[in-house]
């Protein structure tokens, strides 16, 4: 017989075995992403993951609270030997699921720079495409080390739980003793609720917690990818926001454009979405990418220097840049409970005005939920691979190369109504980076093998503009070029913080007539009532962006990740987690964010918090109310 001390023993031995491992996987989850993170002290690093334990300690409890309860309850059943065993199994099936979260993460990170949200099971049940099932070989393979340590881990985790559990746990059948665990048993389920919630605050511990005890953008360090995953499956409805009066919205604010006076300028309108096309890739910027092609095509155009993503996946980006849709909830916009709202897009509003309308991309259909999205935008053409129907060209990953299927899309274009308006989201620039077997010794990797796949791509887009040239069409048609999202990080000189957004936003006319390099901060919802406002659209529509070309409204861009808000103007970039202000730096003169100066520039806190909220409002208020199409 065991007394009840020891077993209570027991369960703290197991606990910390857990917090051992939670422990392992922050630490390696640091090294192997220390590029993304601003942590360049020993002292920095040891605050971080002593921060995360209260992080861990709730995910742990969460997932852990039906075990503990199964050990403790008073029934005699507890001496049968396959009771054991199955408590065992609980122990180690439910554990070894979230550690292969942690571990999954450790590779997963670089590319959308947070912590795993609930929307990664998406994936699973075919809602993103099918493309995890034919991409998972692929990544096991690459990150082969990471099967290693989820192996150590699972040999840590069944070998701790042995050595702590080793002894028989009779039961002792006095009713003294089943008081006694029933009380006890009480007592734990009272310390799950409290870990569970993190302690003794208000509100239950959440993601934007971690930003009160670290910077931004080392809050993924503090969290734990177990811990963000159940946040996030159990927040999926926005709140209604009433931060500001009603009454205080401008017409800025409120995202509601008025129709254009005069005849309306009926050009095509070609929309090219660059996959992780980050602004310091290209050489036109100064990136290291050989990238002749784009660098010519932007000295004549009107060049937003200043551009930014709204987000940091390719399932927030379109919406972003063909719906003005910001995206400030955990879920994207696509797989949000708000999918089935009315939208604005730029398909349902030009084809009323007698436009075709396209969109093409190289990966399978049903990827990202692009096609649904499509549907609900008003896209009455979607090519994909299915649509191309050769696939000698795909690319052995995700879908079909950039340079047939940009080749592809220039006839399906000549073969529309006219006049069109066209989406192309290309493909290759894009893990696993690779480029056509051709073309291994012509572009080769510098710093990253993205560069590599960055100028395939700008060789592929040369080819596309030679070819749609000789179109009739090509003359009467506004082009449009940006990023879907920023991609990894490179080696940089002056590294900024902001760097996660910056993307390029290039408005081309082949007539020379938008020529000019903006230091205007441009967002991907800006791009919609720009273009509409160069094409003299003459009716109402809604957009929370701005137009690009009038200054009569300032010009900002927002994102949220994790929990928070990161506003950005010409000068400025203020962090709220939807309560208070955490953060304002000046992200021109201290691209680190080394200095906070909540302190020193109220005023100009005062500003941005009050245009951030009154955004938030609109955005949320308007989601939840199904007020974003006017038509």
């Amino acid at each position: 017989m065991i007394k009840v001390s020891h077993l209570i023993c027991r369960l703290l031995y197991l606990l910390l075995l857990l917090i051992f491992l939670y422990f392992l996987c922050r630490l390696f989850f640091l090294g192997f992403n220390r590029r993304e993170f601003s942590v360049q002290s020993i002292s920095t690093a040891f605050k971080l993951i002593i921060s995360g334990i209260r992080f861990d300690l709730s995910a742990i409890f969460y997932t852990n609270t039906i075990f503990f309860v199964l050990c403790l309850q008073p029934l005699p059943i507890k001496r049968f030997g396959g009771f054991q065993i199955f408590i065992k199994a609980v122990f180690i099936i439910v554990n070894s699921i979230f550690l292969l979260l942690n571990c999954i993460d450790i590779a997963y990170f670089p590319f959308v720079h947070r912590r795993m949200s609930a929307d990664a099971v998406l994936f699973l049940s075919g809602k993103k495409g099918s493309d995890f099932f034919h991409m998972a070989p692929v990544f096991i393979a690459e990150y082969w080390y990471i099967w290693l340590l989820y192996l150590l881990l699972i040999t840590i985790l069944i070998f701790g739980y042995s050595q702590i559990m080793k002894v028989s746990d009779s039961i002792i059948t006095t009713s003294k003793s089943y008081l006694t665990r029933f009380l006890l048993l009480l007592s734990i389920l009272g310390i799950s609720v409290l870990a569970i919630r993190g302690g003794f605050q208000k509100k239950p511990l959440n993601l934007i917690h971690a930003a009160e005890v670290a910077d931004v953008s080392n809050v993924p360090v503090v969290l734990n990818s177990v811990f963000s995953f159940i946040r996030t499956a159990l927040k999926r409805s926005l709140p209604a926001s009433h931060y500001l009066a009603e009454s205080s919205l401008s017409t800025c604010d409120i995202g509601l454009f008025p129709a254009h006076r005069g005849p309306m300028k009926k050009q095509n309108v070609l929309i090219i979405v660059v996959e992780s096309l980050s602004k310091n890739y290209p050489g036109f910027f100064g990136g290291p990418a050989k990238t002749p092609f784009i660098d010519s095509l932007f000295s004549r155009s009107l060049v937003f220097e200043n551009g930014f993503a709204n987000a940091k996946e390719s399932i927030q980006g379109i919406p972003a840049i063909l719906s003005s849709i910001p995206s400030l909830q955990e879920d994207p916009f696509i797989f949000s409970k708000y999918s089935t709202n009315k939208i604005t897009s730029f398909a349902n509003l030009l084809k009323k005005e007698g436009y075709s309308t396209l969109f093409f991309h190289g990966g399978g259909n049903g990827t990202m939920g692009f096609n649904s999205y499509c549907t609900l935008a008003g896209f009455d053409e979607y090519y994909g691979r299915e649509e191309y129907n050769n696939d000698n060209d795909f690319d052995g990953s995700w879908g079909i190369w950039d340079e047939p299927f940009l080749q592809f899309s220039a006839s399906k274009m000549t073969q529309a109504g006219k006049p069109f308006v066209s989406a192309i989201f290309t493909l290759n620039t894009h893990h696993p980076f690779k480029v056509p077997r051709k073309y291994k010794n012509e572009f080769k990797t510098n710093n990253h093998p993205i560069i590599a796949c960055v100028e395939y791509f700008d060789y592929s887009l040369g080819k596309f503009f030679a070819r749609i040239k000789k179109e009739e069409w090509y003359n009467n048609t506004l082009f449009v070029i940006t990023a879907d999202h920023t991609g990894p990080k490179i080696e940089s000189k002056n590294p900024s913080v902001i760097d996660d957004y910056r993307i390029p936003i290039v408005f081309f006319k082949p007539d020379g007539s938008l020529r000019a390099i903006s230091g205007k901060v441009a967002s991907q919802i800006d791009i919609m009532p720009s273009v509409l406002d160069l094409l003299n659209f003459p009716k109402p529509y809604y957009s929370q962006g701005k137009n690009l070309f009038k200054d009569d409204c300032e010009h900002f861009s927002v994102d949220y990740n994790s929990g928070i808000y990161q506003y950005i103007d010409s000068t400025y970039c203020y962090r709220f987690n939807g309560q208070k202000g955490i953060g304002f730096y000046n992200w021109r003169n201290d691209p680190g964010f080394k200095d906070n100066l909540a302190e020193k520039h109220k005023a100009q806190i005062i500003s941005s918090d009050r245009n951030l909220k009154k955004f938030i409002q609109v955005f949320n208020n308007n989601m939840i109310g199904n007020k974003m199409s006017l038509h």
